[in-house]
C-alpha cells in the first residue's frame, strides 16, 4: 500500500479513493494489512486525523440508509459488464471470453466500492456540517427558520434541506442554544414534520417550539430549558436499562454521564443559560474550575493548577467582562490568585498567598 500519499489528503481525496472505500465498508475482510495501517492512521497522522475521521463516518453513515440516488450508476455499469460479455461471446474468442469473465467478476467486486464511494460524495453534498474554532461563535438559520447559536469549538450537523414527511433533525458537539420555531397548532396531532429532533451523544431532545440550551463536553451532556417544552430521553446502551424519558419544563436543568441520569434541577433564572451568546464572557457565582474548564473548551487553552484546591475557589456576583486578558485580571485581584501565562495558549495558577 502506497501510504506517502494519505498524507496530503483532503475529505474528496478520501471519498474518492477505492482501496479506502473498499476498507471503510468493510468489502475486504481478509486484508490484515488494510486493517493494521487505516487503524493506525489517526495516531500516526494527528494532523489529519479529523479529516479521516470525518471521511470515514460519512461511508459508513451513508451505507445504513436507504438512497435511490444511486441506482442509475448502478444499472449503467451492470449494463457495461453485460455489453462486453455478450459482445464477446458473439465473436467466439475463448481467450478473450475468459478474460471478460474476470474483469466481470473484478467489476462485480467493485460495483459496491463504487456505488458507495458515490453515495459518500452524495452525502457530503447534502448535508450541512458547521463547526466552530475557539473563541468563535456562529449563528445559523436552520430550513424551517429555527435558529441555533453555536458556541466555540463545536459542531453542528444537518440535512441541507428538509423532508417535509419526516422529522427536523439535528446533531450537536460541543454546545449550542436553539430557538426553535413552532409549527404545531395542535398539541394532540403531531405531524411527523413537526417534531424536532436534537441528538447529543445518545441524548436525543425532542422539541415543539420551544428555547433551550445544550452543552456536551467530557462525557457529560447538560440541557436547561428556558421557554417551551420537551422530552429527553436516552437512545444508547442496553434497552432493559434505559431511564424512562423526562418531560422538562421551564427552568428545568438535567446532566446526564453515560447512560445515567447524574442530576436533576430547577433553575431560579434559567434565561441565564444563553449569556454565553452574547460577546462578553459571563459568570455568574462560578468556582474557579468552571471558569477553567470554559478557558479549555471554548478558547483553546491549556491550564495548570499547581494547587488544585484553589479550584474549589469561587467568584460571588456576576462577572461581565470582553475578553480573556479582562477575565483573568478578574481572577487575580478577587481570588488573590496568580497566572503566568507561560506560552499564548498555557495558563499557571497559583495562590498569590
Amino acid at each position: 500500500m502506497q501510504n506517502d500519499k494519505y498524507i496530503t489528503y483532503t475529505l474528496q481525496d478520501f471519498l474518492d479513493d477505492d482501496d479506502f472505500v473498499r476498507w471503510a465498508v468493510q468489502e475486504d475482510q481478509a486484508n490484515t494489512e488494510a486493517d493494521a495501517f487505516w487503524e493506525a492512521f489517526p495516531d500516526r497522522y494527528p494532523d489529519h486525523a479529523d479529516t479521516y475521521r470525518q471521511a470515514l463516518q460519512f461511508i459508513r453513515s451513508y451505507r445504513t440508509q436507504d438512497v435511490r440516488s444511486d441506482a442509475a450508476q448502478k444499472a449503467q455499469l451492470w449494463s457495461r459488464i453485460s455489453a462486453t460479455i455478450q459482445e464477446e461471446a458473439a465473436n467466439g474468442h475463448k481467450e478473450k471470453m475468459k478474460r471478460g469473465r474476470s474483469w466481470m467478476k473484478i467489476a462485480a467486486s467493485l460495483l459496491l466500492v463504487i456505488a458507495t464511494g458515490y453515495l459518500a460524495i452524495q452525502y457530503l453534498h447534502r448535508n450541512q456540517v458547521i463547526d466552530t474554532d475557539y473563541g468563535e461563535k456562529r449563528t445559523i438559520t436552520l430550513p424551517d427558520q429555527s435558529v441555533v447559536i453555536l458556541n466555540a469549538n463545536s459542531r453542528l450537523h444537518y440535512a441541507a434541506k428538509w423532508d417535509s414527511t419526516a422529522p427536523r433533525e439535528v446533531w450537536i458537539e460541543g454546545e449550542a442554544f436553539f430557538d426553535v420555531r413552532h409549527v404545531n397548532r395542535d398539541t394532540q396531532h403531531i405531524s411527523p414534520h413537526e417534531r424536532f429532533l436534537v441528538h447529543s451523544d445518545g441524548i436525543t431532545i425532542e422539541v415543539l417550539g420551544t428555547s433551550f440550551n445544550v452543552k456536551n463536553r467530557h462525557g457529560k451532556t447538560n440541557i436547561g430549558l428556558i421557554t417551551g417544552k420537551i422530552k429527553v430521553a436516552h437512545t444508547g446502551g442496553n434497552a432493559h436499562q434505559k431511564q424512562p424519558a423526562i418531560v422538562m419544563l421551564p427552568g428545568d436543568y438535567v446532566e446526564y454521564g453515560g447512560e445515567k441520569l447524574l442530576s436533576n434541577q430547577k433553575l431560579a433564572k434559567p434565561e441565564k443559560l444563553k449569556d454565553w451568546t452574547r460577546k462578553e464572557i459571563i459568570f455568574t457565582n462560578a468556582a474557579l474550575a468552571e471558569i477553567i474548564e470554559t478557558l479549555q473548551d471554548s478558547y483553546g487553552y491549556t491550564v495548570e493548577t499547581r494547587d488544585d484546591s484553589i479550584r474549589q475557589m469561587k467568584i460571588e456576583g456576576e462577572i461581565n467582562v470582553a475578553n480573556v486578558d479582562e477575565l483573568l485580571t478578574v481572577i487575580s485581584t478577587t481570588l488573590n490568585v496568580k497566572v503566568d501565562k507561560s506560552s499564548e495558549k498555557h495558563l499557571v495558577f497559583y495562590s498569590g498567598r
